[in-house]
């Protein structure tokens, strides 16, 4: 009866950090930097939602105006959590003719 006890409290306490982890996994969309392109070039998001940039290949940077990130290496990444409407242009500086954009609903 113990063990059934322990089993039970153990499914009660790791069910609510999965239902945690889905909701805010969908809060964030990702983009993928490579050598000379984002992957997916346009994004389109909710109100509120993080977008987060993680570099792929080389050494890049995200500037669209209002945010920017540093220069950045393979493996880093760089999260902005769009709050308001609109469409976001965004290029890597590094590389000209590389960009994109995130449309927010």
């Amino acid at each position: 009866m113990k063990r059934l006890l322990i089993a039970v409290a153990l499914i009660a306490l790791t069910v609510p950090a999965v239902a945690t982890s889905a909701t805010s996994e969908r809060a964030t969309k990702r983009v993928g930097a490579y050598n000379n392109y984002f992957a997916p070039k346009k994004v389109t998001v909710r109100k509120g939602t993080k977008v987060t940039w993680t570099i792929r290949q080389g050494v890049h940077e995200v500037d669209g105006g209002f945010f920017e990130s540093p220069y950045l290496s393979k493996g880093k990444t760089y999260s902005k959590k769009f709050k308001r409407r609109g469409t976001f242009r965004y290029v890597c500086e590094i590389h000209p003719g590389m960009g994109g954009k995130v449309v927010v609903r």
